[in-house]
C-alpha cells in the first residue's frame, strides 16, 4: 500500500478551489446560480497534477505538472520535463487556459503543447534540431512520477515526487556513476549513469537529480555532481533494472 507523505501543492489548491466554489452555491427562490453553477463545472472538468508517459517515437519519457490560476491571475500554470536518458533533457514552462497550454524549453530551443483531462495529458512536442514526437501521460500509480531529488557529499539521495511521494537511495557521481532508488510502493531501481561533457544542462543546480519514474520501474534523467565529490559533472540517468522488494 502506497503511503504518501505530505498533499502536493496542486493538489491542495485544486482542492480549495473546489470548496470555495462550492461554498458560493447556494439555494436561491428564483432558481439556481447560472454562472455559478457553470464555474463549478468547469473546476471539476479542470485537471491539475501530475502526469508521465512516454514520448512515441523515442525513448524518451515525459512529466507533465499543472497548477490552477493563483494570486488573481487568469492562468494556470504548467511545466513539462522530457528525458531520454542518453542525450534529451529538456524543461518546458507555460501557462494553463481552457485545458490547454504550450510551453517553451527553458533555453527556448524546444516547444510542447498538448491538452489536460482529468485522466491524461496529451499532445506533442518539437526537440531541438526539429525532432517531433507525441505523447500521452497519466496520472501517476505506485511510486511512479516526476521526482526533484538532492544528493548529499557522502551521495545519499533525498526528495519526493510532484505528488508528494518521498524516495531515499544512494548514488555515485563519479566516472563510473552508480545508484539505487528505494520506492514507497515497494521497488528497488537500479540507476546506471553516464557522464556528459561540456555542461550543457545548464538548468541543474549542484547535487541536483530530476527523474521520471514510470510505473513499471522504468526511470530516465539527469543528475549534477557537487563540485567536491564530482567535479561538478552531468549525468544522464537510466533504469538499469527493477525489482520488487521481497
Amino acid at each position: 500500500m502506497v503511503t504518501r507523505t505530505r498533499i502536493g501543492a496542486s493538489s491542495l489548491a485544486a482542492v480549495l478551489l473546489l470548496t470555495a466554489l462550492a461554498g458560493c452555491s447556494g439555494d436561491d427562490e428564483d432558481g439556481p446560480d447560472v454562472k455559478n453553477t457553470d464555474l463549478a463545472v468547469e473546476a471539476e472538468d479542470a485537471a491539475f497534477g501530475s502526469f508521465v508517459g512516454e514520448v512515441s517515437g523515442t525513448k524518451a519519457f515525459v512529466a507533465v505538472v499543472a497548477t490552477p490560476a493563483q494570486g488573481g491571475k487568469d492562468a494556470g500554470a504548467v511545466q513539462v520535463y522530457i528525458s531520454d536518458g542518453r542525450g534529451v533533457s529538456e524543461w518546458f514552462s507555460g501557462d494553463l487556459s481552457d485545458g490547454g497550454f504550450v510551453a517553451t524549453s527553458d533555453d527556448g530551443d524546444a516547444e510542447a503543447e498538448g491538452q489536460l483531462s482529468a485522466g491524461s495529458a496529451t499532445g506533442t512536442v518539437v526537440l531541438p534540431g526539429g525532432k517531433k514526437g507525441s505523447f500521452e501521460a497519466t496520472p501517476p500509480s505506485g511510486g511512479a512520477g516526476l521526482y526533484e531529488l538532492s544528493v548529499s557529499p557522502s551521495g545519499e539521495l533525498s526528495g519526493a515526487s510532484a505528488a508528494g511521494l518521498a524516495v531515499k537511495g544512494e548514488i555515485s557521481l563519479g566516472k563510473r556513476g552508480t545508484g539505487k532508488l528505494r520506492l514507497v510502493d515497494g521497488k528497488r531501481l537500479d540507476i546506471a549513469l553516464v557522464r556528459k561533457r561540456g555542461g550543457e544542462l545548464g538548468h541543474l543546480r549542484a547535487g541536483q537529480v530530476r527523474l521520471i519514474v514510470l510505473s513499471d520501474g522504468g526511470l530516465r534523467g539527469v543528475a549534477k555532481a557537487r563540485p567536491a565529490n564530482g567535479g561538478g559533472f552531468e549525468f544522464f540517468i537510466r533504469s538499469a533494472q527493477a525489482r520488487m522488494r521481497g
